[in-house]
């Protein structure tokens, strides 16, 4: 198999994303949605399938070498990359084997399934409204403006998508050949058929029987009978073994164990015509067969499938499939009764041949009438997908790199066309939860179909936000696999090692409904993971590619609300769009919410923040999320697929969480990128993103909540046109600043391994509507431009003020639950209502009285004691809810299994009206508002604007639920009991935010034309760490902007040792740093809870270690922390998961993991110190910003906030006493050719410093060349990170003056006979005892040390000849002096005539005078220059 590049596994594959396991929005648990437990029976093939047979699972393997090394058998290779600096790879392995791999040295970590971001599923029942048409106000864009997303292209990256609904079934994208455009990342959607049935025919066209001759390499033949013509399956009884693709691998195994290929046995003979004449052509005479073999709807789908080439011999390219057994089979599973018998009839002749590219590819059939005039007005009761996906082949199945099965062949390449030509396979899109066809629906439903979603008989139709868009359906399941779904989605191609710009992405808007919950098996931090850089690569214009053109990212926040720094990746990353969820009650009335109390009587409420949505900031502490739109509830169309044939359910359901947010802002990106176009505007992501972001509709709430607001579609495309007094605001500081942070992770990827040769973010900047200031210390400031764009004709007059959100009033009222009160209208059995609480209740003044409590730091009234009344306040523009309970009342710690005994109560807001004057609520007066309900010990309910919002009498109420639960079992059939609870109101309103300043607060703008505003954040001199947010609020006469504003504050570690302390606080506002709020969910995901950032700017290199203590007041909370490096690398964890967690995806200790009745959200109160204290103690290996998260598991409840204080120490701590080694050898006298630098021996090394002649200079300017002649001193001082010193000085002296050579003797030319003189003197102050002078004759023969002598010419020929004098000093300064002389044995000589001080002394008297002049330098110290005279005659 080609390697897949996309190996951007790396980190891709460390995904925990729990499956589609959410128990439903509900306090009580109704099971709803895909909860089925998979019968893995069929009539229609047998097999020897077990389910996680020998613990099966993918995992990440990575390391050094090659993936050949630690892949012995290519079986268990999924894909894999080599490259220089190792390998990266995922394979599938039972645990022994992953055991065996780690031991080995490989990293191993298990590659999990996506969690799907939907909060509610389920199929039709009674509703009394639905508004889906009217979502972001699209319905008018597409009256108003003709704009219904025509041209666009919106890929969804899901489950798969299902288009059997003929409200979507128009919006499959296809191709210039009309033939279907879609892709199967994970591979599940393979179909093999490569079985084969092989006919006589005759020239004329006649089938006949074999009689001997038995064609070879046939798995069986054709025969006909008076009953027809049949493939013969039954071969005398034995059955025929085909091959299949196990659309459930690896969640489920069998035999041959470890690969999704399996034999399966087909036990009876399938028709193919009716007699000799009138059968499926095939003009080869080979057929073949196979069976699609998928989960569908929570049962096993198989249909047999029949591949023919009816046009040209041996190319294949018609499907024939058997929907009609398929569908006996699959009802029988539905139904339960496994003993029932089935009618089956095995025919293909009455179905519909499928070729791909005639728009019929889909797999559909209708129980009760086959047909009808036209294919989209057929009201089918069964679907099986649709024909004609890509597959990528991940585990190996037909490409060259694994021969899994001996019955298959290989092609080339691992994406496999849509059909194979040769018949062996043939790809399918489905769905099987089906999450990714609600997500489609919501953007791309036609409205065509008409639904009785009242059950009243009142027909409703469902249109989507964009209903002409094309919809390019990419289906992955698992973490590793959206990757190549996103990069091929924005116009990539995988060829062999890398990936290719194709020059145009595939899709213009891509849509995420999923993410990442347990991040720490990822290693790295939300935002700074490799998914959250690749999405942010992809949206960016030129990161990728010099031509490439960016795609819009859009993607859900999730649904581990109501806490803060919830956002899990991709909807954390910066320059994607992030998507939260408000309320819509269309759920009122509908199904299990039927007949119900506590839902009220009214869907007339909506637009408020539901309880569950994800909330930011992230590490990098950015504002998230950007948008926010429905995701609490509507109706969506959804599959054909009926129970029975008999069924009354309609094909929609209701669909909810940000799951559903998401696709509606990609719808109405569609909507303005056809504005775009019509416009002719040019446009990259960001103006996308701007535009959306500007003219949402504020929903009042903080930034790290609702981003800039509610998704409005018709007030973008209105800015589009430059209509209804519209503007954009954008700033051009906000991409700098975020790109600041990210670029250390970005360098620390190594991108060329996963075949991405130039990955990274464009040095470009691009304008961004939210305002990040960086991070900044304590005193500092950062400054940004705002630009704003008139887009109309006329002037717009704008007003500028920075705010923030404060809190104006806040009341409490202590009381205890009432179990099981019936209501007056719906009083049936099991059926009950809530606790109600006026509003006006609540005591209201927190001013200090006498009779007033404490309660988080504020004096409250107690109803008790006060007979004042809560209303609420005209200048507040939010109002949040909150109801709480002690820990031991919510969980019995009696109990010898913990969290085995769980209960709540659960809080809803009304707008009650008492129609009839009785002063007494009943549900039929209740409207419902909106409502909260977590399984942990605070709810949260908040209300927009709550002065406007409340018609009549705002009332609370207090629900507990019925029965008690266990995290391990759910449900535990016992009935609750009574709960003390503490109800608050706090009110908060706008404020004009200190910190920030305008140049200007008022600007008109001309038409057409844009103007600027400059902006200064200060942070204050003792802000503490953290992250810290507002808004820039732009008004104008028609148009409002909020646009959200944060700032990361840091704490500096700039003395070693040094306390670093941070004091806990009271929540005054909606969220802070030094307190945590009670948002912990039992039954959420791992991200639930409320999470804050602490960061420390670290830049002395020497610190390695950091100790961490974090405390907090009550027992019953607890705490994970974690430390984050500069490059975003979880480094430690107070609660490591250990090496079983390591292997089992376990991300912390004090984690409970997945059950029956949660998602991932339970935890131990694992204490590491005391009950209300924990520490951490972390390395350091590396300067830059440390980020601390710190994730509140679990809440006290007796109080809505905990102060949270921490102290910090930051050190070196290493087993090292002893000081550096310096190493330098330097001559007493050298000259600027000298080159050896001082050697510093250290492990540990933390500086060194020189010091030249007693001034510092940098060792790179230690240059001896321009050092002046004389003597000089080198200090040098080292010391190591943990304090030891040394310290040592080097004198040398420099001379760069050669010797001077002055020759008497002989003359240059001198002619000789027998004996040539030599006469010279050399000066210099520090020249050598010895072996400084050298002559150098022609015969080979040298003198040293000798200035005066006579070399004898007798023995050498005659000549002219050189000598050579070679002076040296110390330094190694060296003079040459070059003498020729002419030998001429001819010539007579004279005797040579030596001066008076030349002549030759006696012995005696030279010694006596040579001792003389030593014992006088002795005596004297004077040094004297040295002068060599020699009267040594050499003779021959």
């Amino acid at each position: 198999m080609p390697k897949l590049a996309l190996l951007v596994a790396a980190f891709l594959f460390f995904v925990v994303l729990l499956q589609q396991n959410s128990s439903g929005i509900f306090e009580d648990f109704e099971q709803m949605g895909m909860n089925h437990d998979l019968k893995l029976e069929s009539d229609i093939i047998s097999t020897s399938m077990h389910e996680m047979q020998n613990g099966v699972k993918r995992y990440l393997v990575f390391g050094s070498g090659s993936f050949n090394d630690a892949y012995p058998k290519t079986q268990n290779l999924v894909y894999g990359v080599n490259s220089d600096s190792g390998f990266f790879s995922v394979g599938v392995f039972n645990q022994s084997q992953a055991n065996k791999l780690s031991a080995s040295g490989y990293h191993v970590i298990e590659d999990f399934p996506l969690d799907f971001h939907s909060k509610y599923a389920e199929y039709n029942a009674i509703s009394q409204h639905t508004e889906l048409g009217n979502m972001a106000q699209s319905v008018k864009v597409h009256d108003l403006y003709n704009t219904t997303g025509r041209g666009i292209t919106v890929a969804i990256v899901d489950t798969g998508v299902d288009f059997s609904n003929p409200d979507i079934r128009e919006s499959l994208l296809r191709d210039k050949d009309n033939k279907p455009v879609m892709l199967d990342a994970d591979g599940q959607g393979l179909v093999i058929t490569n079985s084969t049935f092989a006919a006589k025919i005759s020239n004329f066209g006649l089938i006949k029987n074999y009689t001997k001759e038995f064609p070879e390499n046939a798995t069986s033949t054709v025969y006909i009978t008076n009953d027809g013509v049949f493939l013969d399956i039954i071969q005398k009884g034995n059955g025929t073994k085909i091959s299949a693709y196990n659309g459930l691998y690896p969640y489920v195994d069998f035999a041959p164990f470890g690969t999704p290929v399996f034999h399966g046995t087909l036990s009876d003979d399938m028709k193919i015509g009716n007699d000799k004449r009138d059968y499926i052509k095939s003009k080869s005479g080979i057929y073949h067969l196979g069976v699609i073999y998928q989960p569908h709807q929570g049962f096993l789908q198989v249909v047999p499938v029949l591949v023919t080439d009816p046009n040209e011999s041996g190319v294949y390219d018609t499907i024939t499939p058997d929907m009609s057994s398929s569908w006996m089979d699959f009802t029988k599973r539905v139904s339960g009764d496994s003993t029932a018998k089935q009618d089956y009839d095995f025919d293909f002749t009455d179905e519909t041949p499928i070729t791909i590219g005639s728009g019929n590819e889909l797999l559909l059939y209708d129980a009760d009438h086959p047909l009808t005039e036209h294919f989209w007005e057929r009201q089918d009761d069964y679907s099986a997908g649709t024909v004609g996906a890509k597959i990528v082949d991940i585990y190996g199945v037909f490409s060259k790199k694994s021969k899994i099965d001996d019955l298959l062949g290989s092609v080339n390449g691992t994406l496999l066309p849509a059909m194979d030509k040769d018949g062996r396979f043939f790809g399918v899109m489905n769905d099987p939860f089906p999450h990714g066809t609600s997500s489609a629906s919501v953007i791309a439903s036609k409205g065509k179909m008409e639904y009785d979603i009242y059950n009243n008989t009142k027909i409703f139709s469902i249109k989507g936000i964009a209903p002409d868009v094309k919809i390019l359906p990419v289906k992955a399941l698992w973490f590793g696999d959206t990757v190549y779904a996103w990069l091929w989605t924005a116009g990539f191609d995988n060829e062999e090692s890398s990936w290719i710009y194709t020059g145009s992405p595939r899709a213009d808007i891509i849509s995420n409904s999923w993410g990442i919950s347990n991040f720490p098996n990822t290693g790295y931090a939300p935002g700074l993971d490799i998914s959250s850089l690749i999405l942010n690569a992809l949206v960016t214009p030129g990161s990728l590619h010099e031509n490439y053109t960016g795609v819009t990212m859009v993607s859900s926040a999730g649904n581990s609300g109501h806490g803060y720094g919830t956002i899990g990746p991709p909807g954390i990353s910066s320059f994607g769009l992030s998507v939260g969820a408000v309320t819509n009650n269309d759920f009122v009335g509908y199904g299990p919410f039927k007949d119900e109390p506590r839902f009220g009587n009214t869907t007339d409420h909506s637009d408020h923040v539901v309880d569950f949505s994800s909330r930011g900031p992230g590490v990098i502490g950015d504002p998230k999320p950007d948008l926010m739109s429905i995701g609490a509830y509507g109706f969506v169309p959804a599959l054909v697929t009926k129970s029975s044939a008999d069924s009354d359910n309609q094909p929609f359901r209701l669909f909810g969480g940000t799951s559903m947010s998401a696709p509606i802002v990609a719808g109405s990106a569609a909507l303005v990128v056809e504005s775009l176009n019509e416009k002719e505007i040019e446009y990259d992501p960001f103006k996308i993103r701007n535009i959306l972001m500007s003219t949402a509709d504020d929903i009042k709430n903080d930034p790290m909540t609702q981003g800039t607001g509610l998704v409005n579609a018709l007030n973008a495309v209105r800015t589009v046109y430059g209509h209804g007094g519209k503007f954009i605001v954008h700033n051009d500081a906000t991409f700098s600043n975020i790109k600041e942070v990210i670029d250390t992770s970005l360098h620390s990827f190594n991108s060329s391994s996963i075949g991405i040769d130039k990955f990274g973010i464009s040095d470009n900047t691009f304008p961004m509507t939210s305002w990040f200031g960086g991070r900044l210390h304590p005193g500092e400031n950062t400054t940004t431009e705002f630009t704003i764009e008139n887009p109309t004709n006329k002037t717009l007059d704008i007003t500028i003020n920075p705010i923030t959100l404060k809190l104006i009033e806040k009341a409490e009222l202590k009381g205890i639950t009432e179990v099981q009160l019936q209501d007056p209208i719906l009083n049936k059995s099991k059926t009950y209502r809530p606790n109600y609480v006026k509003l006006t209740d609540l005591p209201m003044d927190i001013s200090p009285q006498s009779n007033c409590f404490v309660a988080d730091d504020y004096c409250v009234q107690d109803l008790a004691k006060s007979n004042q009344t809560n209303t609420i306040p005209t200048d507040a523009s939010l109002m949040v809810l909150n109801l709480r309970f002690p820990f031991d009342t919510f969980m019995n710690q009696t109990d010898t299994v913990y969290a085995d005994d769980m209960k709540i109560s659960s809080l809803y807001v009304y707008d009650w009206k008492d129609k009839n004057n009785d002063a007494e609520i009943s549900s039929d007066e209740l409207s419902l508002v909106n409502r909260g309900g977590s399984w942990g010990t605070v709810q949260e309910v908040r209300i927009s604007d709550p002065s406007e919002k409340f018609d009549n009498e705002p009332v609370v109420g207090i629900y507990p639920v019925p029965e008690r639960y266990s995290y391990w079992n759910g449900n535990t059939n016992k009935n609750s009991t009574s709960m003390d609870y503490t109800l608050s109101a706090s009110y908060f309103g706008n404020k004009l935010w200190d910190d920030v300043s305008v140049n200007t607060q008022k600007i008109s703008i001309s038409p057409k034309n844009s103007s600027k505003v400059s902006a200064v954040l200060s942070v204050p001199p003792d802000m503490q760490t953290g992250v810290y947010q507002g808004f820039m609020n732009f008004e104008g006469e028609h148009h409002e902007i909020n646009v959200p504003v944060s700032v990361g504050v840091l704490e500096s570690v700039d003395e070693k040792n040094k306390l670093n302390v941070i004091i806990g606080s009271s929540g005054e506002s909606l969220y802070g740093s030094g307190y945590v709020k009670g948002a912990f969910d039992m039954t959420s995901r791992y991200m639930a809870g409320d999470w804050r950032q602490y960061y420390f700017d670290i830049q002395d290199r020497t610190i390695n270690a950091a100790t961490i203590n974090l405390e907090w007041e009550n027992d019953d909370t607890n705490f994970s922390v974690f430390m984050v490096d500069p490059q975003g690398k979880i480094v430690q964890t107070n609660f490591p998961s250990g090496v079983f967690g390591h292997f089992w995806g376990w991300p912390t200790t004090d984690w409970l993991g997945t059950s029956e009745f949660s998602s991932g959200g339970g935890f131990f109160p694992v204490k590491n110190k005391d009950n209300t204290s924990t520490v951490l103690y972390a390395p350091i290996n590396q300067t830059g910003t440390y980020t601390l998260l710190v994730h509140s598991t679990l809440f006290g409840g007796e109080s809505t906030t905990e102060p949270l204080s921490l102290a910090a120490r930051f050190t070196t701590i290493l087993p090292d006493d002893k000081p550096p080694e310096i190493i330098f050898v330097i001559p007493e006298f050298i000259n600027k050719s000298f080159g050896i630098s001082p050697e510093i021996i250290e492990k540990n090394l933390n500086f060194v410093k020189y010091y030249l002649d007693g001034q510092e200079i940098e060792s790179e300017t230690l240059d001896y060349e321009i050092l002046t002649d004389g003597l000089h001193n080198l200090r040098i001082h080292a010391s190591d990170i943990v304090g030891n010193d040394i310290e040592k000085t080097f004198s040398f002296t420099v001379d760069n003056i050669p010797p001077e050579i002055i020759v008497n003797l002989p003359k240059n030319g001198t002619l000789v006979s027998d004996s040539l003189q030599i006469d010279f003197k050399v000066n210099d102050e520090n020249m050598a005892d010895s072996g400084a002078i050298s002559v150098l004759f022609p015969d080979d023969q040298s003198f040293e040390d000798m200035t005066f002598f006579s070399y004898n010419t007798t023995k050498i020929d005659d000549g002219i000849y050189d000598l050579k004098i070679i002076a040296k000093d110390l330094a190694e300064n060296e003079m040459t002096e070059e003498i020729s002389f002419n030998v001429d044995h001819t010539f007579v000589q004279p005797p040579p005539v030596i001066s008076k001080e030349k002549k030759e002394m006696p012995q005696t008297s030279l010694l006596i005078i040579i001792s003389t002049i030593v014992i006088a330098a002795i005596v004297i110290s004077i040094a004297v220059k040295k002068t060599r005279k020699t009267s040594t005659v050499i003779q021959s």
